[in-house]
């Protein structure tokens, strides 16, 4: 056994009671401070520069972050032009209150100033001019001087067309921008949607296609061109006016303003009072421009598989003048080499059962309802007898209906019900009217206790159809513009295209019969950037991208994101929008596991690349793309 003096006892015991500074003695300075401090110093400053938060202790010894007041968000409460709305029996709190309502609603900080001089006292950052109407020369000179800092700039309606004495100096403040103002919206024209374009920079939160109901109020809307578009003005069935064809209501722009910083701008064609009564839809808007004027780099799930920027489908309502259905068939295959889809009425098509069972060996098939009636208002048991119905006289002629699994109602018709009973009886995708979705992009509909895998799938009609063209009273020429403009607007806005055609009115001599080889060939023209899909491929792929999720976390300069692929069988095709920091830089991508392939990326244009899976198995996979900035 062991024994330990007493002496030694009694020193252990004195030396607890010393204090911890003076057991260390003079060397816990120089061991705080070259130890802790210098080392948390560089840290942070190494952070900073990357465009990290700064870490703060607070009062309370509570860490919190601190941004630098580069990226703060700025809003200029212009007194003159407070003065100005006065004057005129107006007031310009009515043209703030939505910017505050909006900064409450999301909890974000933002900066009032009452001078621009104050400017100076932030490097960069996003400075918001809400219907500023007037500023004066100097105010104007305080603008350039914040944007050759690399400052963002974002102006609502007629942003500096008066001067300091509230006299009228036209658009050139705007025209620095990068903004040419054309015009204005009559305010007896129908063309009060807002119109937004799917996968941009300042809309992407919402799909291509979303209407916004502009309130028609005492500020006119304006038309405006730029460098690129986010939404435009249009009807309520997204038809463009001639007079207003290549215009924006909210355009963006980046130029280089000195050779070590670059400045964003945005503008919106409409004041705040437009948007003030129904604010959420135009939430998102903001929420997405002011990122993008932050250089956020934002990531998010592409609507269309390996890069392509749009989709498109042409398909046939085959009824009445069923045998048209064949020279419709073989222009379509001549031209563009594609299977287009025929929805059958089976009541017809069975009388027909030669050409029924060609298309249906050389294209897709899909049922258009047993008669020519509207579900609609019909009872359930009278619906689901038509389905059976409509499945039998197709299994009549077609021996093998295994993969016949679209449905297209006739005259559009359809309910609830409708869509309960086609899911119950195999049906996977429904061709519905323009008006279903809120977007133009597919759309999985989710039903009680119906597993995403079968989910049935909307696809959403969203090009004028024969009727619509031949209600106008248009001649060859004017049909066939007719058609490149709905799709041209399909290609600018990232949506699927979808042109219906009734066989009724394909005829040897009909106008549409006369259009269509010309615009076949436009859409020809356009085949590298358009995925052209049957509709059933369509909705194929829109229930697989669902199987993708995505996450991501922005860190400075580095973007890191999560994917998880659920199932049991890879994904193939998959693609990311990739939102830049800056314009016409190239990122690098690498994965976070080790002995992952890496994707390929593609530039989409100056402000988006494509990240594109050529097949990526189920699991868990992390990435992280880098910038090369400006400095």
């Amino acid at each position: 056994m062991q024994i330990t003096p007493i002496y030694e006892t009694k020193e252990r015991e004195r030396q607890k009671t010393i204090p911890f500074f003076k057991r260390v003695g003079i060397f816990i300075s120089p061991f705080f401070i070259f130890g802790v401090l210098i080392p948390l110093l560089i840290y942070t400053i190494m952070m900073g520069q990357l465009g990290w938060p700064s870490p703060l202790v607070g009062l309370r010894g509570v860490i919190t972050y601190f941004t630098p007041t580069s990226s703060r968000v700025i809003m200029y409460v212009s007194p003159t032009t407070r003065a100005y709305f006065a004057k005129i029996g107006g007031n310009y709190d009515t043209l703030l209150i939505p910017w505050r309502g909006y900064f409450l609603e999301r909890k974000q900080n933002v900066t009032e100033i009452d001078a621009l001089s104050k400017l100076e006292n932030y490097g960069s950052g996003v400075l918001i001019l809400p219907s500023t109407l007037v500023l004066s020369d100097v105010e104007k000179s305080e603008i350039a001087l914040f944007r050759k800092r690399g400052g963002s700039v974002l102006t609502t309606w007629a942003t500096g067309t008066r001067n300091s004495n509230g006299d009228w100096t036209g658009w050139q403040f705007l025209e620095t921008l990068g903004v040419k103002v054309v015009g204005e919206i009559p305010a007896d024209s129908e063309a009060r949607q807002l119109i937004l374009n799917g996968e941009s920079p300042l809309s992407h939160t919402h799909p291509a296609g979303q209407r916004i109901w502009m309130s028609k109020t005492s500020e006119s809307l304006l038309r405006l061109k730029g460098e690129q578009v986010a939404g435009r003005f249009m009807n309520w069935a997204r038809v463009t006016d001639e007079a207003y064809k290549n215009e924006g209501a909210i355009v963006y722009a980046e130029t280089v303003a000195t050779s070590t910083a670059s400045s964003r701008t945005a503008s919106f064609a409409f004041s705040e009072s437009t948007w003030e009564s129904h604010p959420l839809l135009m939430y998102g808007v903001i929420d997405n421009t002011l990122s993008w004027l932050l250089r956020e780099p934002t990531i998010l799930k592409s609507a269309w598989p390996n890069g392509k920027k749009f989709a498109q489908v042409i398909e046939m309502d085959t009824e009445e003048g069923f045998a048209n259905s064949l020279s419709f068939a073989e222009i379509v295959k001549s031209v563009l080499n594609y299977k287009a889809t025929f929805y059958i009425l089976t009541s017809v098509g069975k009388e027909f059962p030669e050409i029924l069972n060609k298309l249906a060996k050389e294209f897709e098939i899909a049922y258009h309802g047993d008669i020519h009636v509207s579900f609609k208002d019909e009872l359930a048991p009278l619906q689901e007898q038509r389905i059976i119905n409509m499945q039998q006289q197709m299994k009549s002629v077609v021996t093998d209906t295994k993969n016949i699994n679209g449905f297209r109602a006739p005259t559009e018709g359809y309910s609830e019900i409708t869509e309960r009973l086609i899911q119950k009886y195999g049906i996977r995708h429904h061709a519905v009217d323009p008006q279903r979705t809120e977007g133009r992009i597919p759309q999985l509909l989710k039903q009680e206790d119906v597993d995403n895998n079968d989910s049935l799938i909307l696809l959403p009609r969203t090009q004028r159809d024969d009727l619509n063209l031949a209600n106008q009273n248009l001649n060859v020429e004017q049909t066939t513009q007719a058609l490149i403009d709905d799709f041209e607007l399909t290609k600018e806005t990232a949506a699927l295209g979808w042109l219906s055609v009734h066989s009724q009115n394909f005829k040897q001599d009909a106008v549409l019969t006369r259009a269509m080889p010309e615009y076949l060939e436009y859409v020809k023209k356009n085949k590298d950037a358009m995925w052209l899909a049957t509709a059933n491929e369509v909705a194929n792929w829109w229930r697989e991208r669902e199987r993708v999720k995505i996450s991501s976390k922005n860190q400075g300069q580095r973007l890191e994101f999560y994917l998880t692929v659920t199932g049991d069988k890879p994904v193939n095709g998959a693609g990311l929008i990739l939102m830049l920091p800056q314009k016409g830089i190239y990122p690098g991508i690498r994965s976070l596991k080790i002995g992952v392939k890496d994707p390929n990326i593609y530039k989409i244009d100056e402000y988006r690349a494509a990240i594109v899976f050529d097949t990526i198995e189920p699991g868990n996979y992390g990435y992280q793309v880098t910038f090369s900035l400006l400095k």
